[in-house]
């Protein structure tokens, strides 16, 4: 890239040698700054040059440097570079391009090298950004709800969808534990109904989807969970209520002058079969003594 002036430089110079240019002597490499006309120093390559930017002025400089071969041709070359010796300068409240109107407030701040540290002009004051309010809130926000959805849960209650759709109710319970602890009544129904066995699965279904909420006595927790035993809805005749309950879910329902802050979250996932030995578990158990149901009548209540 050559400078104004230079494309007629760097061609052959004719005519005998002189020492302006060097020619018919060994290579020469004469070095400029900015549009001087005389070089600061000359070298014969490889050589070194000395070049003090303290001496210059802070801002857009150019090197330019002319090499000149034992035949008088003559190369030139520049080098733009950029002096910052000064002390560094910032400015918070005015950007560059930007448009404003009425009175604002500039703030200005520099800073040197030489200068001993400070911490309180060490970094530009500068008020934070709304975006990293806006961040903050989401990371607190997905840290609350990180706690509540995978707080510690008994073992005997993590795997259960009822706690997954209910954590901050069930949350504090502990399972009991010692040798005064309640255990688990047994099922108290058996048999079959139109071929299918309820009670192989009943039991067993119960404890894993239902327990960590109602109980396994069925008694439920008072003002969260309704209790099972006793309900009208699970000791009903006509079943149709208490399958939908089980499929759909439940919510907002008084249950004998009580409304439950907990939702009944659904079961559909569940098969027809595993459904109905819940049911059925639920009408046998705690003193409950109501009309078995099978796999079929879910099926017509999905």
């Amino acid at each position: 890239m050559r400078g104004k002036g230079e494309a007629d430089m760097s061609q052959r110079v004719g005519g005998r040698p002189n020492e302006e240019t060097g020619a018919g002597t060994a290579m020469s490499v004469a070095a400029f700054l900015d549009d001087a006309t005389e070089p600061f120093a000359v070298v014969s390559p490889p050589g070194e040059i000395a070049l003090d930017t303290r001496r210059l002025p802070d801002g857009e400089h150019v090197l330019r440097l002319r090499a000149v071969d034992a035949l008088g041709n003559v190369g030139w070359r520049r080098i733009p570079f950029t002096v910052n010796n000064g002390p560094g300068i910032t400015v918070t409240g005015l950007r560059p391009g930007s448009s404003v109107h009425g009175a604002i407030t500039v703030s200005i701040n520099a800073f040197s090298g030489e200068e001993p540290f400070s911490p309180r002009r060490a970094e530009s004051q500068a008020p934070v950004p709304v975006w990293t309010w806006v961040l903050f809130a989401l990371i607190a926000a997905w840290a609350v709800w990180y706690g509540i959805e995978f707080f510690p849960t008994p073992p005997e209650f993590a795997a259960t969808p009822t706690y997954a759709a209910n954590p901050s109710a069930v949350a504090g319970m502990q399972p009991a534990s010692g040798p005064n602890a309640e255990s688990p009544p047994k099922y108290s129904g058996g048999g079959s109904v139109a071929g299918f066995d309820y009670a192989a699965l009943g039991a067993t279904a119960f404890t894993e989807r239902c327990a960590s909420c109602h109980g396994a006595n069925g008694m439920g927790v008072p003002g969260v969970f309704p209790p099972l035993a006793g309900d009208p809805v699970v000791t009903a005749s006509d079943p149709r209520a208490h399958i939908r309950t089980v499929l759909h879910g439940l919510r907002g329902i008084a249950i004998r002058g009580t409304t439950y802050a907990a939702a009944m979250p659904s079961f559909a996932s569940l098969s027809d079969q595993e459904i109905a030995a819940i049911i059925d578990h639920e009408r046998t158990s705690w003193g409950n003594n109501a009309p078995l149901i099978t796999p079929g009548a879910v099926a017509r209540q999905r």
